[in-house]
């Protein structure tokens, strides 16, 4: 069946070390100067041209009481407001049949998106989600001091569970459904975290060993025999930052741009993929727009198109 996809804006990038009030999402769409597509010009490019099925519905942007509880240091709070917002969105991509690719936005924002894939099919449908991680951090830092852009998955696994924060058990994300890809820049209490739940991690120095291929064979053969639909969680910085230094973490030692366009493919041709996030690009950062095409690349090979 040909799928339907839904592109939403979360452009949402309070909660890191490095904020910005700018749109990074209106960046990636439009054409400019430094490179020669924009995401809305080329997904009109691939409905006029193949007959892809894309629409864009728009951000979800940060209302004057998100700003207020940010400033008034109330973050998280803010970022249930925010993601409470940017979760329905969500789920009406869903309840329309449709396949939604979410664009940042810091990673908090997968906050919304992942509880609404797991409002939609683990807790209405009963299914089993796997979400594959890419990223050069694990996310999963419990510790106060922290930026939440560093705790999703901790938020979602209820990890953390401080400020008032709190997931409903039949929204909260199991750590044996998380799937890091990627990550080489842990803290102590994250590496302890995973060892403790035993959570699946395919590390720069295993990719390096086996090859991308050989780790995508691993991951895809568990989700296909132990998982019901797969989402996919792609952090800009998971590339290699040597090359690619257009977030306000880059990190050195990461993806290639064909690993990772191959990775996304590779995930997105599962009939079991529901949906993608990508994060933390901040075109302000992107000097000669490469970052930006690669980003393009992505979300192109999500709908299906990788050469």
């Amino acid at each position: 069946m040909k799928r339907h996809f839904d592109i939403i804006g979360a452009p949402f990038n309070q909660l890191g070390h490095v904020t910005t009030t700018k749109n990074t999402v209106e960046g990636l769409r439009k054409l400019d100067k430094r490179s020669w597509v924009g995401l809305s010009d080329w997904m009109n490019i691939r409905a006029m041209s193949w007959g892809t099925h894309v629409r864009d519905l728009g951000d979800v942007l940060p209302t004057k009481s998100v700003k207020q509880l940010i400033e008034n240091n109330q973050k998280e709070l803010a970022l249930t407001t925010y993601t409470n917002q940017l979760k329905s969105k969500v789920l009406d991509s869903y309840q329309a049949g449709n396949t939604p690719i979410t664009i940042g936005g810091d990673h908090s924002i997968a906050v919304g998106t992942i509880l609404a894939t797991l409002d939609h099919f683990q807790n209405k449908h009963d299914e089993k989600v796997a979400v594959v991680w890419v990223d050069a951090h694990a996310d999963c830092n419990s510790s106060l001091e922290s930026n939440l852009h560093g705790k999703p998955l901790a938020l979602l696994t209820n990890e953390f569970t401080q400020n008032g924060w709190f997931v409903a058990p039949e929204l909260a994300l199991p750590p044996s459904s998380i799937f890091y890809i990627g990550v080489r820049d842990l803290m102590p209490n994250e590496h302890q975290f995973i060892e403790r739940e035993g959570i699946t991690q395919f590390g720069m120095s295993y990719l390096d060993k086996v090859g991308i291929q050989t780790v995508l064979t691993e991951l895809m053969t568990t989700i296909e025999s132990e998982f019901d639909r797969v989402y996919l969680s792609f952090d800009y910085d998971a590339l290699d930052g040597s090359v690619f230094r257009a977030c306000a973490t880059p990190n050195v030692g990461g993806l290639s741009a064909r690993e990772a366009i191959h990775l996304v493919h590779t995930i997105a041709s599962s009939p079991k993929f529901v949906g993608a996030d990508f994060v933390e690009y901040l075109p302000e950062l992107d000097i000669d727009g490469v970052s930006k095409e690669l980003m393009i690349k992505l979300i192109d090979a999500v709908c299906g198109f990788r050469s």
